[in-house]
Parts: C-alpha cells; structure tokens; sequence
C-alpha cells in the first residue's frame, strides 16, 4: 500500500519501519519541510544491531496517492496536525489514529466526515535514543476497529498491522481496548511522571494504595460507561503491565522530564471529565490530573 504516517515519535518511527519491511511504500510526514530522511533501527531481538531506512518526507503527491495515513502524534496534537493534510487527502484514504487517552474522536469525525476512521491502541513499545535512533523495546497487543460507518469494512487493515507487528486485532467495539488501554496509563503514567521513576518502581509498597485507589475510580466509571470490568481485573492488568515494562519509562514520564506537554487531559482528565457526566467521585484521578498540569504550568508558564 501507500502510506503516510504523519508523527515519527518512538512508536510512530516503530511502524514505519515495519512497515515498510512489508514492503509498503511509506512516506513520514514531519514538523519541518525536510523532503527525506533516515532512520536508525535496533530490532527488540537484536539491540546492539542496527538498520538503517530512507523516508521520503512530506510529498503532497504521495500524501495524494495514499491508500492508508496512520496519525501517531499526541492526543492533543491531532488536529492541528491534520489540518494542513486535509486538501490533499482522498476521501478514500483510510486514517488510523493511535494515541493514548481517549477524546479525539469527536473532533477527528467532524474533521474528515468521509473517510473510513479507525482508531488504535498499542502496547508495543519504543523508545528514541537519539532524534533518528529507535529501539524497539517490548513487544504487545495492538487493537484496531471503526469509529465511524465507513471504516466497518475495513478489517483487513488489522491483518496489515499484524503482518508488520504481531500481535494486531481487529475489535468489532474499540472502546474496549481503548479503555483498557486508558486504565493502566491512568494508574501508570501520573505516578511515574511525578515521581521521575521506572514502572517497575510501581511494585514498591509505597504506591499499593495508590494503585488500588486509581483502579476502583476507573472500574467505575467503566462501569458506568457500558464496560464491565473489576476493580481487582484492572488493578491484574495494570500489575501485568508494570511486571513487564519494569525497566521501561512511561510516555509520560519522558514528556515531563523533557518539559513537553503530556496526554494527561486524554488520560485521567477524561476519566475524571466522564466521571462528573456519571456524578462519580475520583478524587485520586483528579489529585494526579491536577498535579501533571501544576507541573506542565511550571514549564509552559
């Protein structure tokens, strides 16, 4: 297929180059006007080895030609980064957003009324050791399905993502696995922001209460937003997470001490936003949401 894939973070550049061992024909769409670039590879099952892969950049021809244009940049980003897509996009092209948190939706629908619209969420894990360096650093699942009518066709792009990255499945209701998704980085991504540390330092006995508290909050509103879950179901799974991320440090963690903004109002500021719709108390994901932003403010005064 043609692809652009507009965002070449860590896990953006981690699709691209999969990819395009697929022998996709893949085009990045960058912050600047470079027309090619090359990215340096480290395959999760050989770290010292290292591949290189030229990209074209920012062609509206190709943008034009593209069957498939994968959305990798951040929550908040999304629409200002499509914005100055939309006049060369086919109505046809299917757009695949992946990010954390949950809250785009709306927006992206308005955004593109006729384009098949899928959104993703990956468990996969990258991670940039220099602007054009990516480590592939843990394997996990990637979950796709259609946000609008014409994307419900479109099953066949999951089989395209687990050719490129296993395990990739296609869910008949995304909003499963994006609030899956969002539980653990509501329990994962605050704590160790704040405190500067790995996940794996989330299994401290310091943060138990912590962690207990978050996931009966997000089991709640899970609850009541139509997707059953446990508080106990989703404390195994954020426990999961931190056992085989330990030594990995959270997206989140890496926008704060590199003073960027983070996804927090798509991570517990949703959570705590659909918990006032329910009239649900979440005092713990509220004291987090509050803290990252103090913190952001302090940065983007």
């Amino acid at each position: 297929m043609n692809i652009t894939l507009l965002g070449a973070g860590a896990i953006g550049a981690l699709w691209a180059i999969k990819l395009t061992q697929q022998q996709h024909n893949v085009q990045l769409w960058t912050r600047n006007s470079e027309t090619e670039t090359t990215l340096h590879f480290n395959e999760l099952t050989s770290p010292t080895t290292t591949d290189n892969y030229h990209f074209n950049c920012n062609d509206p021809h190709a943008l034009a030609a593209s069957e498939l244009l994968i959305v990798t940049v951040k929550a908040f980003q999304v629409v200002t980064a499509l914005t100055p897509l939309l006049p060369h996009l086919s109505k046809k092209c299917v757009v695949v957003i992946m990010h954390n948190g949950i809250g785009s939706q709306q927006h992206v629908q308005q955004l593109l009324p006729y384009n098949p619209i899928i959104y993703a969420s990956t468990s996969q894990a990258a991670f940039k050791l220099t602007p054009t360096t990516i480590q592939h650093t843990g394997l996990g699942q990637t979950s796709l399905g259609a946000i609008n009518e014409h994307a419900q066709s479109q099953s066949q792009i999951a089989e395209l993502f687990n050719a490129a990255l296993s395990p990739s499945q296609w869910q008949s209701n995304i909003y499963q696995p994006l609030w899956q998704k969002l539980a653990i980085n509501c329990a994962i991504n605050p704590l160790t922001a704040l405190k500067q540390c790995c996940n794996g330092d989330l299994a401290l006995t310091y943060y138990q209460s912590q962690l207990d508290s978050i996931c009966a909050e997000v089991a709640q509103v899970m609850t009541a937003e139509g997707v059953i879950t446990t508080p106990q179901q989703l404390r195994q799974q954020v426990d999961t997470v931190i056992t085989a991320t330990a030594a990995n440090y959270s997206s989140m963690n890496r926008d704060i001490f590199h003073h960027r903004l983070t996804e927090i109002d798509y991570i517990n500021g949703y959570l705590v936003q659909q918990a006032q719709r329910h009239n649900i108390d979440t005092p713990m994901n509220q004291q987090l949401w509050q803290a990252i932003k103090h913190m952001e403010s302090l940065d983007h005064a």
